[in-house]
């Protein structure tokens, strides 16, 4: 059975390779790069914090403090988001053009502030993604794939003509 120590180790190491793999990521990323298709950090005016209390179990604590956060993002006054994210993002619009983000699973106001940001942020990764443009060898492997799929096709009706014919008694050959 693994200490409390060499657990905590373990999740302290993870941690520190995930912020790793993000900063390199992010590394590769200008603030004003088109291909992610928004500023980050989020400019912290733009975005609207609401705190309200958290529904479910919880006692005392829940009766008490205000741990949901809420997320408000008027996405269309948004000029930090690219217009090809925002045009992608208009499904999950209210009526009034704004972006509405909860997070309530941590008794910890400042915990669920940061999972919404993080919310917030794989949100317009998802949406602001562009698949990118195929290379010339792969649009030559795909013609090469349709014309032998095609070719395919004519002898299978080829074959299909012709026993169709052979089979038939009323037919005139």
């Amino acid at each position: 059975m693994l200490s409390l120590s060499s657990r905590v180790c373990r999740v302290s190491t993870i941690n520190n390779y995930c912020h790793i793999l993000n900063q390199r990521f992010l590394s590769h990323l200008k603030d004003s790069d088109e291909t992610r298709g928004f500023v980050y950090p989020f400019p912290q005016k733009k975005l609207v914090f609401k705190t309200v209390k958290s529904g479910g179990p919880g006692g005392q604590n829940r009766d008490k403090r205000e741990t949901k956060v809420q997320i408000k993002v008027n996405i269309s006054d948004a000029d930090w988001i690219s217009e090809r994210t925002k045009q992608s993002l208009i499904k999950k619009l209210d009526n009034s053009g704004h972006l509405h983000i909860n997070e309530e699973t941590s008794r910890s106001q400042s915990t669920n502030k940061n999972e919404c940001i993080d919310k917030l942020y794989r949100l317009l990764l998802e949406h602001s993604y562009v698949l990118p443009q195929p290379t010339v060898e792969e649009l030559a492997a795909e013609r090469r794939k349709e014309k032998a799929r095609k070719e395919s096709r004519k002898q299978a009706n080829r074959a299909k003509k012709y026993y169709s014919k052979r089979d038939n008694p009323f037919s005139f050959r």
